[in-house]
């Protein structure tokens, strides 16, 4: 049966095909296809008329007028309320019962610039200075008063007078006045550095009966050796200073300080030379010329 309608059906279709499509969609090719319906936009639109109408609105249309704002009555019946105060600061007037605080004014004196705080730590700015006056540290009567460590130049009585290092100075026998003026600067110790069999009991009087201790020191170019290390035991020694070093020339104290800037403060012959010089220490004399032999040979040892 199956095959019987199916035989039925292939014979029939050339039939259909040779009769064509009988709707009118078809007829009359394809520019005859009907196009899709497209619908307005929303609100109309301005360039295509809706249906029915002839043509675009004109341009220019008459626009109506919107509603016109009324100000309120105000009290005393007028049509308007009066403009309000515009006198303050931020163009509004202050409530009632409202005053202006009164200006910051500065206070009266110079003024004073404190340093910027560190890093990390608090502000030692302030708008107005500590009207208390600082307090002075609490003073130790027990404790030592510091040294002085040279007489403030020229000192009077002290010919050649010289700072050779903290505490230590140099120069020429001292006078009466010299004697004081080391008194009055706090000095302690004071070292001779004499020549060979020279009598120094009047100097040991004179320095002793002012406070002082004395020290006295042969020194030639045979003993300069001994004078140096003499010299070198005092001024590391603690208690000896301020200390003055002391001859009558300057060739014996620019001799021994020139062996202690070469040995112990490590100075090179040129620097040494120079500030033994400004001494004392000269080539020039035969004294001079025996201590600086003496020199070569302590220096070659």
């Amino acid at each position: 049966m199956i095959r019987r309608m199916m035989l039925v059906a292939l014979a029939a279709a050339p039939l259909f095909i040779a009769a064509g499509c009988r709707h009118r969609c078809c007829k009359g090719g394809m520019a005859k296809t009907p196009s899709p319906y497209l619908p307005p936009p929303p609100g109309g639109s301005f360039l295509t008329p809706p249906p029915g109408a002839s043509s675009i609105p004109p341009t220019a249309l008459p626009t109506t007028p919107g509603p016109t704002f009324l100000p309120p009555v105000g009290p005393s019946g007028s049509g308007s309320i009066p403009p309000p105060d515009m006198s303050g600061p931020s163009g509004y007037s202050p409530p009632p019962g409202y005053s202006p605080p009164p200006p910051i004014t500065k206070p009266a004196g110079p003024d004073v610039l404190l340093p910027d705080p560190l890093p990390g730590g608090t502000s030692s700015r302030s708008l107005y200075p500590d009207p208390k006056p600082a307090t002075a540290p609490f003073l130790d009567s027990t404790a030592e008063p510091k040294v002085a460590a040279a007489v403030k130049a020229p000192a009077v009585g002290l010919p050649g007078f010289t700072t050779v290092k903290e505490g230590v100075a140099t120069g020429r026998r001292p006078d009466l006045e010299g004697f004081d003026s080391l008194k009055l600067n706090g000095y302690r110790t004071l070292v001779y550095l004499h020549d060979e069999g020279e009598d120094t009991s009047a100097m040991r009087d004179l320095a002793e009966r002012r406070g002082f201790t004395f020290s006295a020191i042969e020194t030639t170019p045979e003993t300069l050796p001994a004078a140096l290390s003499e010299v070198n035991k005092l001024v590391s020694a603690g208690g000896t200073k301020p200390m003055y070093v002391f001859d009558d020339t300057g060739v014996r104290t620019g001799a021994v300080w020139y062996l202690h800037f070469r040995s112990v403060d490590a100075m090179n012959s040129d620097a040494a030379r120079i500030r033994a010089k400004s001494i004392g220490l000269t080539d020039q004399t035969e004294e001079g010329k025996s201590f600086w032999v003496a020199i070569n040979a302590y220096l070659a040892r």
